[in-house]
C-alpha cells in the first residue's frame, strides 16, 4: 500500500512534525494551563535544548495568545513574579529535576507560618 492511499483512507489531511509539534505545544500544554489559573497571563520558562524546540515550531505570536506574556531562560536570574503563573517547559534531565525540587522546597518553606514557643 502507498502512502497515497494511507493518506486518502484518513481524509486525506497530512500533518507535518512540525504542526504536529506545533499543535501539541500550543494546544496541549499552553492552553491546558488556563483553566484554575489565577492570572491571564502566564511565563514560559525553558532551557536551550526546549528554546529549539519552541522556536522550531511556534511563533511569538502563537505563544502569546496562548496567555504567555513572557518567556525567560531557565538559567539566567529572574525577579519573582508572585502574580503570574509559571510554565516550565525542560529538557528533564536528574539536574533540572533536582533543582527544581530545591525551589520547590524553598518556596513552600518560605509559604509555611512559622511560630515560636516561649
Amino acid at each position: 500500500m502507498s502512502l497515497d492511499s494511507d493518506s486518502s483512507s484518513q481524509g486525506g489531511h497530512r500533518r507535518s512534525f512540525r504542526q504536529i509539534t506545533r499543535d501539541r505545544l500550543l494546544f496541549e500544554m499552553l492552553r491546558s494551563t488556563r483553566k484554575g489559573s489565577k492570572s491571564a497571563w502566564k511565563v514560559l520558562i525553558m532551557d536551550k535544548f526546549t528554546v529549539k524546540i519552541m522556536s522550531y515550531s511556534c511563533k511569538m505570536a502563537d505563544i502569546t495568545e496562548e496567555g504567555v506574556s513572557l518567556v525567560e531562560d531557565l538559567y539566567k536570574r529572574r525577579q519573582p513574579l508572585p502574580s503570574l503563573d509559571a510554565i516550565y517547559f525542560i529538557q528533564p534531565t536528574k539536574e533540572k529535576i533536582a533543582t527544581r525540587r530545591l525551589w520547590l522546597g524553598l518556596a513552600l518553606a518560605a509559604l509555611t507560618p512559622r511560630g515560636f514557643g516561649s
